[in-house]
């Protein structure tokens, strides 16, 4: 449609805003001379071709005194038969009335004698044959042809749009919809998507919940895993590249998942670009890279939001080797900590391509869903990114289509679309913290958080190993 409506767009304003044109017309009988009307019809396409011709456009430049040029009256003049008759109509078009006048007037005149001189001698008995004029000259003004130069430039515009679009379907590389992941054979698990919204007074909020809440629905088998195991399940998100809306798909994946009274920790492993706490409003804090580093443990470093129901661990400060914290033992350890104290454990990693430490989580994870930006990511790159995965065995749940803008709103105005159940929180869904024995003073100190999801207070609780932990205001 883009071209269609450029074409109309650019015809109208080069047609409403042209000059006006003039045409001046004159009907000519020729007198044929001769019985034979072959020779009448070849004599009129001769006197057409004369008049056409530069020797009457010279003729009518000679007698204008150089008003005009040979080549304006040769594209100025025209003339056409009627069918059926001896008359020639003659026509000059021009920008000026007057001129359009001269024009044809002048080169009629220069046509008589012209045609006089080449006409055959009559025979006994036959008459001469004669051009005269048989009408002069009448002047009007050339219609504009808006409608018609309008549908020429529409169905040039379509032709152009067509055959744009088929270039683009035969050399796209980019994944665009569910059916480009399906001929990868990978696949889609569920799409991000916030183009259907529900009446005109739906918030962008809510439709982006609810969009979250589909894709919730479309993984079974990962919120009901202690039905048949004690152990919760863990599942890895990422990316082929930066950019694909791996941490926003998490984070709402997370909320979505945490109405549903599941225990659920999210577990922000991106330790290069941490951007989990970005979304939930969350101050920096140790978290995932103390623990991996040995300087904290598990339920010391746990934020709490939504109530209690959703859980985070932060990416912590993971230094200058972000990599080598990841390729520790304690990761695997870590991972069954979480699992056996939650239902659900969601892992937000960096992107596979360019570091190793998505493939590091993938193995030691249950499951991972690749995020795919629609319109963006090649399918190049998805091709790589599966055969990456299954290189390391990590397990390939599927791929999440994210149709996301570019920009979401973080904090509290993105959690004001997901209301949570107002039911009071279990007692086993709290996380006990244990306390270090009381051999140190008390360092370090309490700090108070505001959830951006649920608008609660969270209070996170960060001492130093060996530190007394202390609620604080």
């Amino acid at each position: 449609m883009v071209p269609v409506l450029l074409a109309t767009g650019v015809t109208a304003a080069l047609t409403l805003t042209a000059a006006p044109a003039y045409r001046s017309s004159m009907t000519l009988y020729a007198s044929s001379g001769s019985g034979d009307p072959d020779a009448a019809t070849r004599r009129l396409n001769s006197y057409i071709a004369l008049l056409t011709g530069p020797r009457v456009a010279q003729g009518v430049v000679a007698r204008l005194h150089g008003k005009v040029t040979a080549d304006q009256v040769r594209a100025s003049l025209s003339a056409q038969l009627q069918e059926g008759t001896d008359l020639l109509v003659i026509s000059a078009v021009d920008r000026s009335a007057a001129r359009s006048r001269e024009i044809v007037t002048t080169a009629s005149a220069v046509l008589i004698p012209l045609a006089r001189q080449i006409s055959p001698p009559a025979g006994d008995g036959e008459p001469a044959a004669t051009v005269s004029v048989l009408q002069e000259a009448q002047t009007a003004r050339e219609p504009d042809g808006l409608g018609r130069n309008l549908g020429f430039a529409a169905v040039l515009g379509l032709l152009i749009g067509g055959i744009a679009v088929a270039a683009r379907e035969a050399t796209r590389r980019t994944v665009a919809e569910e059916d480009d992941l399906r001929r990868l054979g990978l696949e889609t698990v569920g799409v991000i998507s916030l183009g259907g919204r529900t009446g005109h007074a739906a918030h962008p909020d809510q439709a982006l919940a609810e969009a979250f809440r589909r894709l919730r629905s479309l993984l079974p088998g990962i919120t009901d895993g202690r039905r048949a195991n004690p152990r919760g399940r863990s599942l890895l998100l990422t990316g082929a590249h930066r950019k694909e809306g791996t941490t926003a798909v998490t984070c709402g994946l997370a909320i979505a998942m945490a109405e549903t009274g599941a225990r659920v920790v999210l577990v922000d492993a991106n330790l290069r670009t941490p951007g989990v706490g970005r979304y939930l409003a969350m101050d920096p804090a140790p978290g995932l890279a103390e623990v991996l580093g040995g300087s904290a443990r598990v339920p010391d470093v746990l934020h709490k939001s939504l109530g209690g129901r959703l859980t985070v661990l932060p990416a912590g400060d993971p230094g200058p080797d972000p990599g080598g914290l990841l390729a520790s033992p304690r990761l695997g350890a870590t991972l069954r900590t979480l699992t056996e104290r939650f239902d659900v454990v969601l892992v937000d990693a960096p992107a596979l391509h360019g570091v190793a430490d998505a493939t590091v989580l993938g193995k030691a994870t249950d499951s991972t869903l690749l995020v795919v930006r629609a319109n963006r990511t090649r399918t190049a790159d998805v091709e790589r990114s599966m055969e990456l995965l299954g290189r390391v065995g990590a397990k390939l749940g599927g791929a999440v289509l994210n149709a996301l803008p570019r920009k979401l709103p973080t904090g509290q105005g993105w959690a004001d679309g997901a209301p949570v159940d107002p039911k009071p929180e279990p007692p086993e869904l709290m996380v006990p913290i244990e306390k270090p024995p009381p051999a140190s003073p008390v360092r370090g100190r309490a700090r108070v958080v505001k959830a951006a999801l649920a608008g609660d207070e969270t209070v996170a609780w960060n001492a130093p190993a060996g530190g007394e932990q202390r609620r604080g205001e």
